[in-house]
């Protein structure tokens, strides 16, 4: 693991880049105390990297996707305009879920179920201090 100074991690991202892609973490530090990592991206949570649930869990496949051409690609519930982090948002915010669905009666209980387990999917890594 090495640690840099944040001028050094703009000034050479390209490089540093290289070098987590090559397996190394790297620790962005400012006035000496770590801020942030940069260590290689695992595969998405569940398989979501193409866009959908893993087959592993048949009942959320196609409820979360992404699309560049949909909120900017954010995962969003089954291609429509409702991203991920606004189901979440309202659950962390105290919605019930029976609130949210009367609010959107586009959605299904299971969206709900998979904007959880997406949300917790992404929730699921290492964090190292220094």
């Amino acid at each position: 693991m090495a640690i840099v100074k944040i001028h050094v991690a703009k000034t050479n991202l390209s490089k540093l880049i290289a070098r987590v892609e090559a397996g190394e973490e790297i620790v962005i530090a400012r006035d000496d105390k770590p801020v942030a990592t940069l260590n290689a991206m695992r595969e998405a949570p569940d398989d979501f990297a193409d866009g959908t649930a893993s087959a592993g869990n048949a009942a959320l496949r196609g409820r979360i996707t992404a699309d560049s051409d949909v909120c900017g690609g954010r995962p969003c519930i089954r291609g429509m305009r409702v991203r991920v982090s606004d189901v979440v948002g309202l659950l962390a915010g105290g919605m019930s879920r029976e609130s949210i669905l009367a609010d959107y009666p586009y959605l299904e209980a299971a969206d709900i179920d998979a904007a959880l387990a997406y949300a917790a999917g992404l929730a699921n890594h290492r964090v190292i201090r220094t």
